[in-house]
């Protein structure tokens, strides 16, 4: 298989299984010859906790059986599934392994391998793949797993041997040769690969092959051969999956609308996983991705939600693009619809709440931060948010307590959330005149994460406006433009703590990109340009960009009647 630009994947990986329950928890109805069990009744008692979604009763039931019958191997095995699907794995492996100790049946060492697949423990896993092998000879998947599995474990000769062993039991086939060609190509042995795969080309249905012969001709720089490849792989496999890696293999090319077609073809197909349109989405809507444009993506996102309507995601990643688009209010109906579908959804509750800013409607911002925090208890990112839309109502006391609160529950998160909750403390209690308990919050925000510019840039120019550590609030200044190269908000804030410092030819600099880099520059940034210029002596000047501050005034934070005095007086006014 193609090694995926547009997924961000591997070629070959560790598929992580998926624990599934239902019907499962009956290990022996596979043989129908089976007597049922003792503990019969209780198995049904299980089953039905397991239902409702009771699953610690149903554990204490199954550890009730097994304290009973200790050899209930049936048993073992549905606690290791259970143990899987609540991610404590450590628990799930112990019960796998004395579920295959009693019974060495197939269905319990399948799941004893994906176990150790997990943990990475290919020795152990080979040792249990090679003892299933020598009782089910027949059985040729086996031995494919355990090659991977040897591959993986860095035992390639013996992965080969196995290889051979199998073609000279009379079990050649081109399934048999892509998982070896996989092997080949995870060393780095991409003429063995190409060997072993080029008779099946145009003769096998099988989509791997032509995936990983592509990708072989596109390691070697033949991406033409890789094309024709695949599109022979379209025609004989009839699987749309390949149209991904078309895509790939036109992107090589240079051809970006034929990468685009394929990618549409793929995105317009129920057989391909949701979760590999997801990764192509989240490539084509990255900000380094410049192949598309945000109509492409659009197209791609409304067949996303065409195809797969019931998954709360494909909804998310439509309204990001519209959100993009400036399509504020159609955004807004996308994560509605997906918190609808899926209430835990955090990310869809913050964009949603984002929207309602964007719109201006405060109050539903707020009705939704609850929702969604009734929703997701705890949910530190979701406190956050409420917190910012109580601080644009101007209800402090509540932000506060939203945002301390959100602090509080935020000790397992992420340094970056964590960050941004101190930023926004440190505005909060700039609000409140808490100077000295702001400059702290600011300082571990940046602490936290040494790239949160804005936490630098408020910072800064709460203290050049305060006229203290001046060297400080310079440094921080010009940190954040560092980061962020054209925010004319930076650019004023280190244009006015130089004016603070006194360096007014190179406040002056940094004012006027600040005036050059802002869509619609504000009465504020015109006021502090006739201040820096008024310094330089450039009276004239100055005069003419207080009158322009005086011109824009509507609601922004200056004070009319200090701008009205510096034009009478023709001089600075603190």
């Amino acid at each position: 298989m193609i090694l995926k630009m547009f997924l961000n994947m591997k070629a070959i990986g560790l598929l992580k299984k998926v624990f599934v329950l239902g019907v499962l928890l009956f290990a022996g109805t596979a043989n129908a010859q089976r007597v049922d069990p003792p503990y019969k009744m209780q198995l049904a008692k299980v089953e039905e906790r397991l239902k409702i979604g009771d699953f610690r009763e149903a554990m204490g039931e199954m550890d009730r059986i097994t304290a009973q019958y200790p050899d209930a191997a049936e048993v073992y095995y549905a606690k290791a599934l259970l143990f899987g699907q609540t991610g404590n794995y450590e628990e799930a492996l112990e019960n796998a392994k004395t579920a295959y100790r009693h019974d060495a049946n197939i269905m319990h060492a399948n799941l004893l391998v994906e176990l150790y697949k997990s943990k990475q423990n290919w020795a152990e896993a080979s040792v249990i793949l090679a003892e299933l092998r020598g009782r089910y000879a027949g059985v040729s998947s086996i031995a494919r797993d355990l090659i991977m599995v040897l591959s993986n474990a860095k035992k390639l000769d013996e992965a080969i041997a196995v290889y051979h062993d199998e073609v000279a039991r009379g079990h050649a086939s081109d399934t048999l040769d892509v998982v070896l060609a996989d092997v080949y190509v995870m060393n780095d042995r991409f003429k063995d690969a190409e060997a072993l795969l080029e008779p099946w080309d145009g003769k096998s249905t099988l989509r791997h092959v032509y995936g990983t012969l592509a990708y072989v001709n596109l390691q070697n720089g033949k991406t033409k051969p890789a094309i024709a490849i695949l599109e022979r792989g379209v025609k004989y496999s009839k699987d749309p999956v390949l149209y991904l890696d078309l895509a790939d293999a036109y992107k090589s090319d240079g051809k970006m609308k034929m990468t685009f077609e394929s990618l549409k073809l793929a995105f317009e197909s129920s057989q391909v996983d949701f979760g590999d349109k997801h990764r192509v989405m989240l490539n084509v809507m990255h900000p380094d991705f410049k192949g598309f444009t945000l109509d492409q993506i659009q197209t791609l996102a409304n067949t996303l939600v065409l195809i797969h309507p019931r998954i709360a995601e494909s909804h998310v990643v439509k309204g990001e693009v519209l959100w993009r688009k400036g399509n504020t209010a159609e955004a807004r109906s996308l994560f509605l619809t997906a918190v609808g579908i899926n209430p835990r959804h955090v990310d869809a509750w913050r964009m949603l709440i984002n929207t309602d800013l964007g719109l201006n409607e405060v109050d539903e911002a707020i009705r939704h931060a609850d929702e969604a925090i009734r929703a997701n208890p705890g949910n530190a990112m979701l406190m956050y948010f409420s917190g910012l839309a109580f601080m644009v109502k101007e209800d402090f006391e509540k932000t506060r307590i939203m945002l301390e609160m959100a602090l509080d529950h935020s000790e397992e998160e992420n340094t970056y959330l964590r960050s941004i909750i101190y930023s926004g403390l440190g505005d909060l209690y700039h609000q409140l005149k808490m100077d000295a308990a702001s400059d702290v919050a600011y300082e571990e925000a940046i602490q936290l994460d040494s790239t949160n510019s804005t936490a630098m840039n408020n910072l800064a120019y709460y203290l050049s406006i305060r006229k203290k550590d001046l060297d400080k609030a310079a440094g921080y200044a010009k940190k954040a433009n560092e980061i962020d190269l054209n925010s004319a908000t930076f650019q004023d804030t280190y244009a006015w703590v130089l004016f603070q410092q006194g360096s007014y030819k190179e406040a002056a600099f940094w004012m006027e990109k600040a005036i050059k880099s802002s869509a619609s520059p504000s009465a504020l940034l015109f006021e502090h340009y006739g201040d820096i210029l008024i310094q330089l002596g450039r009276e004239k000047e100055a005069v003419k960009q207080w009158e322009k501050a005086l011109s824009l005034v509507k609601g922004d934070s200056v004070d009319v009647n200090k701008i009205k005095l510096k034009i009478k007086d023709k001089r600075y006014v603190e």
